[in-house]
């Protein structure tokens, strides 16, 4: 796929995104057998998976992520993720602290065949769930005279505002949708660039904000990231707390992410992301 004419090499590929979401079962086999769950399957030429993102939905034990490539006949083991205790403490001052719970991003471009799946499970009982970022590519059944296909990209921006609290990590409580990616015939995904997280006032101490992912119009929500709020004063001279989550992320048409916060404190979020789509 090309996006200008300087370089152009007759690649008329389009990418289409493909985001997969699965909730890992415990299995500690490794030669494939057992009950495992479906991530991401590949289209029709392939598939490039980006990137693969690991988070625990509550405290977890010393344990192990495996990652499985399946054809139509062999599950064979493709990679394992070893998973780090979550810290217990000793003496729980007061107020008790908020931890993040774990978190991976695998990253690396694998090359999925078409049809082939990516497969996941998890050594202990603990809970996770496992975000595939995927690129379909295919071809335009009649080739345009010029070369090539350019890819087109219209900005979208995601609004919301987060005041009420919800501690859960299990994607109930009041979440708020901030970003719907772009559906439709014309529209091959969308890429979320940066997520700008914005008080609205002074924040108190053990705060959280949680971004969660929907592949079903919002009906329920998979936690994908935490971000730790600090304590902080805002006044006439002194600005209130901001983060840039920067993402680099694609996802598939009618993707929905929302946010939470863990304090019933005020914050503004904005989701800087583009669509795109080629002309033929």
């Amino acid at each position: 796929m090309c996006t200008s004419q300087s370089g152009c090499s007759k690649d008329y590929s389009l990418l289409t995104a493909n985001t997969g979401i699965a909730t890992p079962p415990t299995n500690t086999a490794l030669d494939g057998t057992g009950n495992t769950a479906t991530v991401l399957t590949a289209g029709a030429n392939g598939t490039i998976v980006r990137s693969v993102i690991i988070k625990a939905t509550e405290p977890i034990t010393t344990g192990m992520v495996r990652l499985f490539i399946r054809n139509s006949t062999d599950t064979v083991l493709y990679k394992e993720v070893p998973v780090e205790v979550t810290p217990v403490l000793t003496n729980t001052p007061t107020p008790a602290p908020v931890l993040t719970m774990y978190e991976i991003t695998l990253n690396g471009d694998l090359k999925l065949e078409s049809g082939h799946t990516l497969k996941v499970t998890t050594q202990t009982s603990n809970r996770f769930v496992v975000i595939a970022e995927g690129l379909d590519w295919a071809y335009p059944s009649t080739l345009p005279n010029d070369c090539c296909n350019y890819k087109q990209t219209s900005a979208i921006t995601g609004l919301g505002i987060l005041d009420t609290a919800n501690s859960n990590l299990n994607g109930t409580g009041t979440i708020v949708p901030i970003f719907t990616a772009a559906a439709g015939p014309a529209s091959n995904g969308s890429h979320i660039k940066n997520i700008t997280l914005k008080a609205l006032g002074s924040t108190s101490i053990n705060g959280m904000i949680r971004l969660f992912i929907s592949n079903d119009g919002g009906t329920t929500y998979k936690l994908m990231r935490e971000i730790e709020v600090p304590q902080t004063t805002q006044s006439a001279y002194e600005p209130s707390w901001k983060q840039v989550v920067a993402m680099d992320y694609n996802v598939k048409a009618g993707i929905i992410i929302g946010a939470s916060t863990h304090n019933a404190e005020k914050f503004g979020v904005t989701v800087e992301a583009e669509e795109w789509s080629y002309p033929i």
